[in-house]
């Protein structure tokens, strides 16, 4: 289809409409008013070009398009309800993309992947068969790999066993599919990676080899005991009981994969890979996190998240603003030039807002950073300028300034929110893929209203003469006069206008004027209304911007006082 050059396009002309997923017609769909096993998914995980979702029956289902098919691998049981979990992998080449639902199949995308009981730890390739070379079966057999060490069961186990693989690795409790790799933990407290090659080798495929890193990085006076494992593409974060979150990546994999890490060396050598660990997230009631390509967000169980990394071509992907807008007054640092990515400070979180007002704020003092006399000249060192070599120049002045954003942000709601009650933006649930992130968020709208009303300057008194006259019924005034013969006047003039309301009464414009009447009150109303909006003030359109100590010592110019 081919559009006019003329005709203006919105941008929801570019954006790919969702669309139902669907299942062989064999299967009817679950719907309210009938449940069916073999379409009630349970649980789903979703790669970049593929779905996989599990039954309640335990059927596993992939989508690579519209329709489903079911997965049966050759060699591995997976009868009624033997398959624990499903989960999907991510993009080997971040060259090649695909929309979920295009017609066109592609190369080089990951692995997908379940846990069977019995079996371990299985994947394959996520591409299936297309259904034009398989028209009639809506099931699909794959041939598919087995991680060696992953089939042992505590149902299974024997205490006199011998120094077996699966022994030694343990029941697996839960797995992940990175870019390459499989990471799994089980009930032994260890975690293991798996590099994903396929087919495997057919004589002496490779065993699992075990991350001791994360043992090591543990604080001395805290236990290791695995709590969680959570990921995606190249990142991945182990949650400990204790309330400790230590972050991988793939340069950690590639490096015990090769056999290159050396744990003497680690200690020494901070240039080694190893967990990183951000003070901010620990014992900090974090609950999850999600990982998109260059950042994450870490959600609290007090329902706000937390974002760190990078900005992939300061496209918003952190939350917090772009470049050219409120970015860098959250201490975001631009690259060298718009497209470029912009960056926070390594290991250091910003809250993710969700207060339109609160935007409104930063909006305001931007501008002051923009044009305002003295702010102006800190706006010189905050807000990017591009080119190369501004990024050193201005990187503590904007460093400083999402610092004294992110304590004030803090106290927006104080006074309104009780001590350990819930603000008004609770998040539920957040999630990041790619250059994209997204959250669940329970909004109390009364309460948020209540904060708004808590920055609103009172209106300005309005200082007007009013001389008290009295309607005379025609659009004129009749003046408080107390003279004899102007009394007189007054009366004569008095019965003319009744006999001219006999004649409007007769000729009906007394209906019509009272109709316009009505109307101009309603727009007088509309136009007092919007007025008031118009003219509303906050409490920072009286407030400076803030002249502040940067992160390497020096003084913000200016000659108001210093905001420490």
């Amino acid at each position: 289809m081919t559009r006019s050059p003329r005709r203006s396009h919105s941008r929801d002309d570019f954006i790919p409409q969702a669309r139902r997923l669907t299942f062989p017609s064999a299967y009817p769909p679950t719907t309210n008013d009938r449940h069916e096993p073999s379409t009630a998914i349970a649980s789903f995980s979703t790669g970049r070009s593929h779905i996989l979702g599990l039954a309640d029956d335990g059927k596993v289902w992939q989508w690579n398009f519209e329709e489903a098919r079911q997965i049966r691998p050759l060699h591995v049981d997976v009868g009624e309800k033997r398959v624990i979990r499903v989960v999907a992998g991510m993009s080997v080449s971040t060259l090649k993309s695909s929309s979920l639902l295009t017609k066109h199949n592609t190369s080089g995308w990951d692995r997908a992947s379940m846990y069977v009981k019995g079996a371990g730890i299985v994947y394959w390739p996520h591409d299936v068969p297309l259904r034009a070379e398989v028209p009639e079966a809506d099931a699909v057999l794959i041939d598919t790999a087995t991680i060696p060490g992953t089939i042992f069961s505590l149902s299974r186990s024997d205490p006199q066993a011998p120094d077996t693989l699966e022994a030694r690795v343990g029941q697996v409790t839960n797995h992940i599919v990175l870019e390459n790799y499989i990471v799994f933990t089980t009930l032994l407290n260890k975690i293991f990676l798996y590099r994903t090659d396929f087919p495997l080798p057919e004589l002496d495929p490779l065993e699992p080899i075990e991350l001791t890193a994360f043992y090591s990085s543990m604080p001395t006076d805290s236990s290791f005991e695995i709590r969680d494992i959570q990921g995606s593409f190249r990142s991945f974060a182990i949650f400990t009981t204790s309330g400790h979150v230590l972050l991988g990546d793939r340069a950690m994999l590639d490096a015990f994969h090769s056999g290159s890490y050396d744990p003497e060396s680690a200690e020494d050598d901070p240039s080694h890979p190893h967990p990183t660990i951000i003070p901010a997230l620990q014992n900090n009631s974090i609950t999850s996190i999600a990982f998109g390509d260059h950042h994450f967000h870490a959600l609290r169980s007090d329902g706000t998240i937390y974002a760190y990394g990078a900005d992939p071509k300061s496209c918003g992907a952190l939350g917090l603003g772009f470049p050219d807008g409120t970015g860098p007054l959250r201490g975001v640092l631009a690259g060298g030039g718009f497209s470029a990515d912009g960056t926070l400070g390594r290991c250091v979180g910003r809250q993710v807002w969700f207060d339109p007002t609160m935007h409104l704020w930063l909006v305001g003092m931007r501008e002051k950073a923009e044009m305002e006399g003295e702010a102006k000249a800190s706006g010189d060192l905050i807000l990017p300028r591009w080119g190369g070599e501004r990024r050193r120049q201005y990187a503590p002045a904007v460093m400083a300034t999402g610092d004294y954003f992110e304590r004030e942000g803090r106290k927006w709601e104080e006074g309104i929110v009780e001590e350990g009650g819930m603000g008004s933006y609770f998040v539920f649930k957040v999630a990041a893929a790619g250059w994209h992130s997204a959250a669940l968020v329970l909004v109390d709208e009364e309460q948020a209203e209540r904060a708004r009303q808590k920055h609103i300057l009172p209106p300005e008194p309005v200082d007007m003469a009013v001389e008290w006259t009295e309607d005379n019924g025609h659009g004129g005034t009749w003046e408080d006069i107390d003279a004899p013969w102007d009394q007189l006047a007054k009366a004569v003039l008095g019965f003319g206008n009744w006999i001219w309301d006999l004649g409007w009464r007769f000729l009906g414009l007394q209906a019509r004027d009272e109709r316009l009447g009505v109307e101009r009150q309603e727009n007088g109303r509309k136009a007092e209304a919007e007025g008031e909006e118009a003219e509303v003030r906050y409490t920072w359109s009286q407030q400076p911007f803030p002249r502040l100590r940067m992160a390497d010592g020096e003084f913000m110019p200016g000659e108001i006082e210093v905001m420490e």
